[in-house]
């Protein structure tokens, strides 16, 4: 019994001291804070509100993990988001409601085809990945505004599905039901959260992480290093597609800048997750959790009301405090442990 106590401890130790566990700490602190300022923060329709805020976000930190994590980045992806609902805004005709489909079907299309082509200039070409992702994010945003020079376009009634179910007025009654216990932007995160945890568990998500901790030494191991950095841009690729589904429920409409702000964001909440930015290491559940935090420090700022002016010099500020205060105690905790096992 003893000797199954202290290995339980040593364990616990072990994760006590891994940054996830840091990372876990700062989103109880921030969702106590969160709800200390606004005090209906737990309420159903305050949760769902905030849900639907944060989603986008969720999603492309999911999808820039994938990347991140096989040795790259991706400064496309924001672009790439505004491109699919340009995609999706233009094959929509309101009066067909077909047409939703052959839009989504389109919109994927795109997708796999940007995920390919920065997989491509990454790693067959190996042209470094910020070097090439912000070469494609000038194509993707041509590609947009060609197709939507001002924002706009139409979308089928029944595309508001993916954004809340009780505002599609034909949606039937068990529908609703449903969709008032399980907001969309749940159901999308849920997803996403399904596909990486099929895929973590196949050669390819293993690879993943091993071309991201030595790109060498996976090449000389027989791992097809081109295709595997490939695969995990088509991955992220299918994280911005489902943005970009929940984008176009939810505006209606297209437009060609929208994803602007959110790749530099998505890339902070990878980080904030404890995604390590050289690669191998991380988890993309826990960008998820980075995610939050992040869209939790705009909330916090909102409901604290400090002026505009000074929102976004905060904002960073939080951000990295947050990132700090996980390296820092990630540190000590190993040196704690560390020091223990000489005393042992």
């Amino acid at each position: 019994m003893g000797k199954d106590r202290k290995k339980a401890w040593a364990a616990t130790r072990k994760y006590l001291a891994k940054p996830e566990f840091s990372t876990l700490l700062i989103l109880v602190a921030m969702l106590a804070l969160a709800a200390f300022l606004q005090r209906n923060f737990f309420e159903a329709k305050s949760l769902n509100r905030t849900l639907n805020a944060f989603t986008p976000l969720i999603l492309l930190a999911m999808g820039q993990a994938v990347v991140i994590i096989s040795g790259g980045l991706d400064l496309s992806a924001g672009t790439a988001l505004s491109l699919l609902t340009c995609v999706l805004t233009s094959v929509m005709r309101t009066a067909n409601p077909v047409s939703g489909v052959y839009a989504i079907v389109a919109a994927f299309a795109v997708a796999i085809v940007i995920g390919v082509v920065n997989g491509i200039g990454m790693g067959y070409l190996r042209i470094p990945s910020v070097i090439a992702t912000f070469a494609t994010s000038f194509m993707w945003l041509g590609a947009a505004l060609f197709l939507r020079p001002t924002p706009g376009g139409q979308s089928v009634p029944w595309f508001k599905l993916f954004y809340d179910v009780k505002a599609y007025a034909g949606a039937p009654p068990a529908l609703k039901a449903f969709g008032s216990m399980v907001p969309s932007a749940l159901i999308l995160v849920l997803i996403g959260c399904l596909f990486w945890f099929v895929l973590s568990r196949t050669r390819t998500g293993r690879y993943i992480y091993a071309v991201g901790s030595n790109h060498t030494s996976a090449y000389e191991s027989g791992i097809n290093t081109a295709r595997i950095q490939l695969r995990a841009c088509v991955i992220n690729s299918v994280f911005i597609f489902l943005a970009a589904l929940f984008f176009v429920g939810q505006n209606q409409s297209g437009d060609a800048r929208m994803g602007d702000p959110l790749t530099l964001r998505a890339i902070a909440a990878a980080v904030v997750g404890g995604v390590a930015l050289s690669g191998g290491r991380g988890s993309v559940f826990f960008a998820l959790i980075g995610a939050l935090i992040l869209s939790l420090v705009n909330k916090i700022i909102f409901f604290a009301d400090i002026p505009y002016a000074y929102q976004t010099l905060v904002s960073g500020v939080i951000v990295i405090i947050a990132i700090a205060s996980s390296q820092a105690y990630t540190l000590y905790s190993r040196k704690s442990m560390n020091r223990r096992g000489r005393l042992a």
